[in-house]
């Protein structure tokens, strides 16, 4: 039996090319949880938002943050719901939308798309 493929969401590709024009800081843990050490590193630092802060907790697991206005958030949370944060949409407007996004469409299928492509039949 094939492996199914999993589905890529489209909100969630959009949101990674917009998350791309923010900065970045990478970071270790130390004796710290990860939560607790990207936010003395926010609170010393003094960063402004955005930022991405990615904080490895051991040589296999990285840990990554979204600092916005609102609050720092999951990377992942702020890729699929870029539109819910004021300083990520004016990177959208400022970027442009078609050209942030050209192509999207060809990259995700929905998944009824792929069913009609392959001509599945359900009895």
């Amino acid at each position: 039996m094939s492996k199914k493929r999993k589905r890529i969401s489209r909100r969630r590709l959009a949101g990674q090319r917009v998350l791309a024009h923010v900065s970045t800081h990478h970071l270790e843990t130390g004796a710290f949880k990860p939560v607790t050490a990207a936010r003395r590193f926010i609170a010393e630092g003094g960063l402004v938002p955005p930022a991405l802060l990615n904080v490895r907790r051991n040589e296999h697991t990285t840990d990554r943050f979204f600092w916005g206005e609102k609050g720092l958030f999951s990377a992942q949370y702020a890729e699929e719901n870029y539109f819910l944060f004021p300083s990520l949409r004016a990177i959208v407007d400022h970027v442009g939308e078609e050209r942030l996004f050209e192509g999207l469409e060809a990259l995700a299928h929905d998944d009824w798309e792929e069913m009609e492509e392959y001509e599945y039949a359900f009895v």
